[in-house]
């Protein structure tokens, strides 16, 4: 009768579990996938949405550039809103301007209409401009659409009157006053129309 060998292997329990604290010997965390940024999750979500409504291989070679097209478009759009609401950041201010008045801007005490003719008279479009601008600022302070202080920008005005009228009679006014925009007859013409408007409206208001 033949027996059987013996089992002569002993399992170290001592030696596993300081295989387990040892850092060498864990395996299991090179089998954790690094979770995807934000960016590269939308990126796989709209590479997804072409290859379903183009297939896979087109979808390849529209993402990239569509996705170029997109961000320039964000940042297009930005810019716009920023400049609709700042204009007078996309303007150069001039250290000097020959012909143009530097009195102090105030909205009372002066006769517009007068400064407006003599302005005209000599063909001083820039001061003509700025006179219809603070002639209008004192057409809506008097009827309360805004509240005029000397410390006041006129993006700040811009925020209180939200006529498209005002907004443009502001941007046309930044423009020569503080950037390099030509003063021209017909400018002052047409700033002339846009304040005449505005301040129809803002008295057909009041009526």
């Amino acid at each position: 009768m033949s027996r059987l060998p013996v089992d002569t292997l002993v399992c170290d329990t001592t030696q596993i579990a300081a295989w387990r604290q040892d850092d060498a010997f864990n395996y299991n965390r090179e089998l954790v996938t690094a979770q995807d940024s934000l960016t590269e999750w939308l990126v796989a979500r709209f590479f997804e949405l072409l290859a379903k409504l183009f297939g896979s291989e087109t979808a390849e070679m529209i993402t990239k550039p569509l996705l170029v097209l997109l961000g320039a478009a964000v940042v297009a759009i930005i810019v716009w809103f920023v400049y609709k609401q700042r204009p007078e950041l996309f303007t150069r201010r001039r250290k000097s301007a020959i012909g143009y008045s530097s009195t102090e801007e105030t909205i009372y005490g002066v006769d517009f209409d007068k400064e407006i003719a003599s302005a005209t008279a000599t063909g001083n479009w820039r001061d003509a401009i700025r006179y219809v601008y603070l002639k209008t600022l004192r057409c809506l302070s008097d009827y309360h659409r805004i509240d005029w202080q000397p410390s006041k920008t006129p993006s700040q005005y811009v925020y209180e009157e939200r006529l498209p009228a005002f907004r443009q009679l502001t941007t046309h006014f930044l423009r020569v006053r503080y950037g390099n925009f030509e003063a021209t007859e017909a400018l002052y013409e047409e700033t002339q129309s846009l304040s005449a408007s505005i301040c129809q409206e803002v008295k057909g208001g009041e009526a």
